[in-house]
């Protein structure tokens, strides 16, 4: 067990207390053995050094624009639903060449209000996509860029 590791285990294990939000032996105690299986299995599972072209200082930022994204789309979906919907199945072109960061793309769109992805297939992902009733053609055209718009852009920065 290297120095990453213990402090990857009291990083955890703090995480944990305040989540419990009880200071206890058996609370510390507990943090630390799951602690300790969360690092072993990451280690193990999740090689970070195959993976290549992402700077994980900037993706790091990431979860922080996306909870705020999912804010904003949830309003707009809302609005959609009162206004009155309709769903149609788009396939998305994303500029994005680095497989990780299309996965977190495709992930990001499910979590956000109104969009599902359906499948990952290359660049393209398909995406259950809630749009107005009242939406004409050209609102299909410009689709992907509504649906994929503001998410891609940041992960393209994440990108090398």
């Amino acid at each position: 067990m290297n120095k990453y590791n213990i402090r990857l285990i009291i990083l955890l294990t703090s995480v944990w207390v305040i989540l419990c939000e009880e200071l206890s032996v058996s609370t510390v105690a507990g943090g630390i053995v799951i602690s300790a299986g969360c690092a072993y299995f990451y280690r193990k599972y999740i090689p970070l050094k195959i993976i290549t072209g992402v700077n994980f200082l900037r993706l790091s930022m990431y979860p922080f624009y996306l909870i705020g994204q999912i804010y904003l789309a949830g309003i707009d979906a809302i609005k959609l639903i009162i206004k009155g919907a309709k769903v149609d199945i788009v396939d998305v072109k994303t500029k994005i060449d680095n497989e990780l960061l299309r996965v977190v793309l495709a992930n990001s769109i499910t979590l956000t209000p109104g969009t599902v992805s359906l499948e990952l297939n290359g660049e393209t992902i398909t995406v259950l996509w809630l749009r107005e009733k009242t939406a004409g053609p050209r609102d299909m055209d410009n689709a992907g860029e509504l649906i994929k718009g503001k998410l891609e852009r940041k992960l393209l920065k994440a990108q090398r």
